[in-house]
């Protein structure tokens, strides 16, 4: 090993060392990495500090090939196995846990009709500020009552999805599948999909309410 590079090693433990001095949590890894098994391998920088591991180990790992950088502030446990779900987890932890899977991409997580959008829909709160990904990001309220946890992975309700859907343009015949998938496995009610359509703020609320009768119509007329 050359003098410089012996240096650079010698500089990056003492680093390190130093940061740990100066850190008061205790590091705790395989916590950390326990966690990041449970959501596809993923975690955020905010996790790794409150399992104590500092920017500098951080780099440290990533560098030894422990962990990597697969967008800013957000890392992967190399070792994780693929989940399914993976582009999904993946735009979720994105957005600082703030976020949810919307849109077509919420119709196609749920499996509700035959979509596979060329980029994740996630909605996020205001303000939110992230742009160094390629997801599709709305920007709207996230009531509690319509976000839940499926598959693991934060995502709008059934009823809030196929809405949000309707409202930015999705093939209409896609609408109708989706409601009448939801309506026989349960996932939404008449009522419940007429409440979303009205407390929705757009510009295409009128169109979009329509729209919704006419599947609720289409799903009756099939079942009779």
């Amino acid at each position: 090993m050359s003098p410089a590079s012996c240096y650079n090693t010698w500089h990056s433990i003492t680093a390190i060392v130093t940061a740990l001095q100066r850190s008061t949590k205790q590091t705790d890894l395989p916590s950390l990495e326990a966690h990041a098994l449970e959501q596809g391998g993923y975690f955020d920088r905010r996790d790794a500090h409150s399992y104590g591991i500092i920017d500098a180990l951080l780099r440290y790992h990533t560098r030894a090939g422990r962990f990597e950088r697969v967008l800013p502030g957000v890392y992967r446990l190399r070792v994780a196995p693929i989940s399914p779900h993976d582009e999904y987890l993946l735009a979720w932890i994105w957005t600082n846990y703030r976020g949810a899977i919307s849109h077509e991409s919420a119709l196609a997580l749920y499996d509700l009709a035959d979509i596979l959008p060329t980029r994740v829909h996630v909605t996020a709160p205001r303000p939110f500020h992230r742009t160094s990904a390629p997801f599709q990001v709305h920007l709207a309220p996230l009531p509690e009552e319509e976000v839940q946890t499926y598959n693991g992975v934060r995502v709008t309700t059934p009823a809030r999805a196929i809405v949000d859907a309707a409202a930015t343009g999705t093939d209409p015949t896609q609408i109708h599948k989706a409601v009448r998938e939801a309506l026989e496995r349960g996932l939404v009610d008449p009522d419940l999909l007429r409440a979303a359509a009205a407390r929705r703020p757009n510009q295409y609320r009128r169109d979009v309410r329509r729209l919704i009768e006419e599947a609720l119509a289409g799903a009756r007329a099939g079942t009779r």
